[in-house]
């Protein structure tokens, strides 16, 4: 059997052969991609749906919580710390030799605080009025002692300064005596009552005491301003007025900071 070669020229192109088709994929069955579209849709519902659940709890939980809050305590931030300072001082006219306590120091009733040298009689003047002045070591000294217990939280004067009789040698504080001012706004003070408890949330010590309403002031903060608000005018606005209450609080054996800032939460309902 013989079979024919044909001879190709030298020079001459190969013949292009017939590019060979790829089979192509066969399209996914249309119950397959259904289930692709569906299965992020599936996956989004049980992310979400939980997260919208937790929010709308802690909605609930924020909302409850703070509707309760103002039915059982009427609150402010508004609120300073105060007590009563004594300024003492001696009863005749002199130069102020000493002041034994420092600022922040306790005392005790009829403890020293402060001695003053009286003015002596140096002579008489041409018109025959007397001399007066300091001799030194002769000079009569009287002391200036405290009328109760307390902190001294002030020294107005200096060691060597002239006194007049009266004039503040020392500030002394009794720390049992402290009050907390809060104003209270007057749409709120319907509710408060004397002898009601109190939590008082010091800022300066982060610790929280207790309180009791102690006097409810039968005026607003604004009357006892120097320039008390005029409604006169025919551009009237309306502006809630806030009105001082006094609660008495018991800080023990925690240092006193007069002005620090407190928060109150008095419980109006039980």
């Amino acid at each position: 059997m013989s079979v024919e070669v044909q001879e190709r020229p030298v020079g001459a192109p190969m013949p292009q052969q017939p590019p060979t088709s790829i089979p192509s994929a066969p399209p996914p069955a249309p119950a397959a991609a259904a289930a692709a579209r569906t299965r992020p849709r599936i996956f989004s519902r049980r992310v979400l749906l939980p997260v919208a659940a937790i929010v709308v709890l802690g909605a609930a939980i924020f909302g409850f919580n703070t509707y309760r809050e103002g039915q059982l305590y009427v609150s402010t931030e508004n609120a300073q710390l105060t007590g009563q300072p004594v300024q003492v001082g001696s009863m005749n006219a002199g130069r102020v030799v000493s002041i034994p306590p420092a600022i922040g120091s306790v005392v005790h009733k009829g403890d020293v605080v402060a001695q003053v040298a009286l003015p002596s009689q140096l002579g008489t003047g041409q018109n025959g009025q007397a001399t007066m002045g300091f001799l030194g070591a002769g000079d009569t000294h009287v002391d200036v002692q405290a009328p109760f217990d307390g902190v001294v939280i002030a020294e107005p004067v200096a060691v060597g300064s002239s006194v007049s009789p009266g004039q503040a040698i020392v500030t002394i504080v009794d720390p049992t005596q402290l009050r907390v001012v809060a104003n209270i706004e007057e749409t709120n003070i319907g509710r408060v009552k004397i002898g009601q408890r109190v939590i008082v949330h010091v800022d300066a010590l982060n610790a929280d005491v207790p309180g009791m309403v102690d006097v409810i002031t039968p005026a607003t903060a604004g009357t006892g301003s120097l320039l008390p608000p005029s409604n006169a005018s025919g551009n009237f606005t309306k502006v809630i007025q806030l009105v001082p209450v006094r609660i008495a609080v018991n800080l023990g054996n925690q240092p006193l900071l007069l002005g620090a800032n407190v928060e109150v939460k008095i419980r109006v309902a039980e």
